[in-house]
């Protein structure tokens, strides 16, 4: 039987080797839009080292500064809110910056320092609430499941292991506090989940445990388990006072949801979201995949609800074979597993969400891994089914997990270092002072990252850059006149994932509909359904004029577009990017 200190060790060198190989990846997506902000060299909605996860806030200054800039498309929002509360996750970033500049490296020997910290405290945790075996595969099973990978190899997306380091030494130090009526550790799991909270939104899966415990986990009368849990609804109060006092939230977007604001199109989604997320922590496929397609999501979510029912009969089965203690443990862990998806299901489905709740559903797993299988007293057929059950959840969480995120770090390194790449050799003129277009980039690297990347990877860097288009479809692309293009799309624009985070399909563009953007305008000239499907593009000079660039992609690069001559018009096929998209 693997003892639980070794089990311990075992996972702390598998939380270091496992992404290893992010030390080689570059500064990736929203990682390069920091790091420029911190220097000045793009526009940012609030200033300063605290507020790099405010991406939007909604002001009305904002437009001019951000969606003239290339920062955002022409079809962003002008509402616009997309603003988080991380000023700990946000200020280590800064630090990072401070020491290391734009070497890469830094950043993600600190990502990978959080992620063993979180694995340590998940670990102790485990150990705490469960038998001695039981924790051991649970803490094991945590460090490699193929949800963590971006907590560990991403420093943008560090927030969560943050979160998961002190939100899990709060919720240990909450139950010493009541096992002991230890005041001290009371004290300390309150600050503790104060701290997390600072981290990232995640930290509310916090709260969503220890309201579990105290509903389910506790025989006391009512009045004294809601007394001990009144502190933590203090904290949750003067957080989302706090939160939403500063005007931190989401508005407008398509992948980012307000629950209270937006709640007639929160509530409706919700519980696909949860079937979604439910399908990616039982059987594997990411959560992201829903994103890219609404047809993938329904399947998605088809197959989460299917993995639950097997997942319940094999769980009561195990039920029936553990100590009264153990049963009750996992109730109130899976109950407040559930609850700790709340939050993040009103993003971008994203598997990195699963980080807290994945303490509730890995130790149930583990559970069932171990209890749920043939009986001694019990026949060959009659156990089968189980079995089977056991058999594929098991390959899925202990086989081939670990390889799954090892893929997902290598992924990570191979597409950050490719993409600058593919954009320092972008075919535009090397002279300061360009201006740079992009159509038809429906890959985020070089797509809704092609302002940030190129001026990190290009020389010189251009002036502005904007996109005209990330529709994955093939683009018509008409002269009109000296200074206009028209763009017909062979599809929609804000059919894709990455489209829609800047204006949600609720916020429709219709035929007529005029956009501003300083030095050129954009007017849409036919939409189905609210999307635009045709636009032309007005420059203030002609569009041979050498400071203009137009890109688009075409085998495997950033190739230069020539506009055609007046009454010309141009075929852009659609070809997939370095990410595959």
């Amino acid at each position: 039987m693997l003892r639980f200190p070794r089990a311990l060790w075992i996972a702390l060198a598998l939380a270091i080797l496992l992404p290893l190989p992010s030390l080689f990846a570059q500064l990736y997506t929203d990682d390069q839009m920091m790091v420029l902000r911190l220097e000045g060299a793009m526009a940012s909605p609030v200033p300063g080292p605290f507020h790099l996860y405010t991406f939007a806030n909604g002001s009305a200054e904002q437009r001019a500064q951000l969606f003239g800039g290339g920062i955002f498309p022409w079809w962003t929002l002008p509402e616009l809110r997309l603003s988080f509360f991380r000023p700990l996750s946000s200020g280590l970033l800064a630090v990072d910056h401070a020491l290391a500049g734009r070497n890469p490296l830094p950043y993600h020997v600190h990502s990978m320092a959080w992620y063993a910290a979180a694995v340590l405290a998940a670990a102790l945790l485990f150990r705490r609430l469960l038998p001695e075996r039981t924790a051991a595969a649970a803490a094991l099973m945590f460090t490699i499941a193929p949800a963590h990978w971006m907590a560990a190899g991403w420093p943008s997306s560090r927030h969560v292991a943050i979160v998961g380091a002190f939100g899990f030494s709060a919720l240990a130090l909450h139950l010493r506090a009541r096992e002991r009526d230890d005041r001290r550790a009371a004290i300390g799991a309150l600050a503790c989940a104060a701290v997390a909270l600072l981290a990232g939104e995640a930290a509310l899966g916090v709260f969503a445990y220890v309201f579990a415990y105290e509903l389910l986990g506790r025989d006391e009368p009512l009045a004294r388990r809601a007394r001990a849990f009144a502190p933590w609804v203090a904290l949750a109060l003067v957080y989302a006072i706090t939160y939403k006092a500063l005007h931190f939230g989401a508005y407008g977007s398509g992948g980012y949801l307000d629950p209270i604001t937006e709640a007639s199109t929160f509530l409706p989604a919700l519980p696909v979201r949860l079937a979604v997320f439910a399908e990616a922590a039982l059987l594997g496929v990411p959560s992201e995949v829903s994103a890219l397609d609404p047809r993938a999501a329904r399947v998605l979510a088809t197959l989460g609800v299917l993995a639950l029912l097997a997942f319940s009969l094999l769980l009561r089965r195990a039920l029936r074979r553990i100590a009264p203690e153990h049963a009750r443990t996992l109730r109130w862990l899976l109950v407040g597993a559930v609850l700790a998806l709340l939050p993040g299901a009103a993003g971008i489905p994203g598997d990195r969400v699963l980080f807290l709740p994945n303490l509730g559903i890995l130790a149930a797993l583990a559970t069932v891994l171990l209890h749920a299988g043939r009986a001694p007293d019990e026949r060959a057929l009659a156990a089968a089914p189980a079995r089977a059950g056991v058999a594929l959840f098991g390959l899925l969480h202990v086989v081939l997990a670990a390889p799954v995120f090892l893929f997902g770090i290598l992924h990570l390194t191979t597409t950050s270092r490719t993409a600058l790449d593919v954009l320092a050799r972008a075919e535009i003129p090397r002279r300061e002072g360009m201006r740079v277009l992009g159509i038809g980039l429906s890959d985020p690297l070089v797509g809704m990252y092609l302002a940030s990347g190129l001026q990190l990877a290009f020389e010189p860097p251009p002036a502005t850059v904007d996109l005209l288009s990330m529709a994955g479809h093939d683009h018509r692309v008409r002269r009109v006149d000296a200074r206009t293009l028209e763009i017909a799309v062979e599809g929609r624009l804000l059919d894709g994932a990455f489209e829609n985070v800047v204006r949600a399909r609720r916020h429709p563009l219709r035929a007529g509909d005029v956009v501003p953007l300083g030095a050129w305008s954009v007017r849409v000239l036919a939409d189905d359904a609210g999307q635009p499907t045709r636009f032309a593009v007005t420059f203030d000079r002609d569009l041979e004029d050498p400071s203009l660039a137009f890109l688009h992609w075409k085998d495997g690069g950033l190739r230069a577009l020539t506009p055609p001559p007046i009454g010309g018009e141009v075929l852009l096929r659609h070809e997939p990017g370095p990410m595959g998209m």
